[in-house]
């Protein structure tokens, strides 16, 4: 980019050589005036001397006026921190100081770094230099603080402020990090504590098969109990917030109790005494069942023990059965494979279905 404005020193040169054609024509004619007859002459010698003396200085004036009128090119280059502006400028300013002003250059004295001395003469393809200084967020205790600085390094800022840093605390960005314009630096203070705390440990529901219980029968061994720790953590503290914590000693205070269920093995025979029933289907054949995930059924009750699965072209939906070595249970689903005289008994264990596998039984329709 070309940058020709018309200076002081380009009207003071105008000026000077306006002045240095009217003090030629002046002279001129007293030159002239020189070249009267000889009486005339004699009292005119003396402003023919005075009249050559005026033209040569005329003439050296003019060498140095033309010299100093010959523009001459300056490149300038400003680096803000994050980008380095380069223009090129054409100037007849003899010095820097009068460059930067008549340029309007970015360039603050007192804050800045400029590469030359504003007392400098300018000369041609001359490169100046210019570091900006720039404004910086400091984020530290609770407090802000905005600083102007020259390049430099997130340390050398917190130094410059008097912020002094723990041998735990941090900085973002690092301290050996330089800093550029708009940059906030935060200062982290890092503090180590230990915590004690007693936490409950749950129970566990634990069961085991018996043989002396019938299928569908549950007995509590023994009840569950939660337990107790004592744990003991080394935390550390961000700006006074939790931000790691890690685990040092563990100890038990008091042990946990799981609770045991002991589940029916036994398969049923005969029916209970005086029974009464609807309907009564022998040579049936019975398959077991288990779903870990209790789907409902197509009645809507959860597929678990107590309930079976039919075909309700025979049985009823719904109806209250009672099946010889598995007990009571509901009609409550139906299946693609269920045919006439066939059910699906669900267990409540998944060895049960072992214990039971397929085998051919009789039905009784309650209501």
């Amino acid at each position: 980019m070309i940058d020709k404005p018309k200076g002081k020193t380009e009207c003071f040169i105008e000026a000077s050589i306006k002045w240095l054609r009217s003090l030629a024509d002046e002279y001129i004619e007293v030159f002239e005036a020189g070249m009267e007859p000889i009486n005339t002459q004699r009292r005119a010698h003396p402003r023919i001397a005075r009249a050559v003396s005026a033209a040569a200085l005329i003439c050296v004036c003019g060498i140095m006026i033309v010299g100093f009128a010959t523009p001459k090119t300056v490149i300038v280059k400003i680096d803000d921190s994050r980008t380095v502006d380069t223009k090129v400028y054409e100037t007849t300013c003899m010095r820097v100081d009068s460059f930067i002003e008549n340029h309007d250059i970015d360039y603050v004295y007192g804050q800045d770094i400029i590469s030359a001395q504003l007392y400098d003469g300018i000369t041609d393809e001359m490169t100046i230099s210019i570091v900006k200084a720039y404004d910086v967020t400091v984020k530290s205790d609770g407090k802000e603080i905005t600083v102007r600085t020259l390049p430099a390094t997130a340390g050398e800022i917190l130094e410059q402020l008097e912020i002094t840093l723990g041998e735990m605390d941090i900085t973002e960005p690092e301290q050996d990090e330089k800093v550029r314009a708009g940059d906030v630096i935060t200062v982290k203070r890092v503090t180590k504590d230990i915590v004690t705390e007693e936490v409950a440990t749950d129970f566990e529901v634990k069961y085991q098969a018996d043989k002396n219980l019938v299928i569908g029968e549950t007995k509590v061994i023994q009840e569950g109990s939660q337990g107790l720790q004592k744990k003991i953590y080394e935390i550390t503290l961000v700006n006074g917030e939790e931000a790691e914590r890690t685990l040092i000693k563990s100890e038990i205070i008091r042990e946990k109790k799981d609770k045991i269920i002991s589940y029916g093995t036994k398969i049923l025979s005969g029916v209970p005494a005086g029974l009464k029933y609807k309907e009564k289907y022998t040579h049936v054949r019975a398959v077991s069942y288990y779903f870990s995930g209790n789907p409902r059924g197509a009645y809507g009750l959860p597929c678990e023990y107590g309930t079976c699965a039919v075909d309700k072209k025979l049985i009823p939906l719904g109806s209250l059965l009672y099946i010889e070595g598995y007990g009571y249970a509901i009609a409550n689903d139906v299946g693609s494979a269920i045919k006439g005289k066939t059910v699906d008994l669900y267990m409540e264990r998944l060895v049960q279905c072992g214990i039971w596998g397929a085998r051919w039984t009789t039905v009784y329709v309650i209501e």
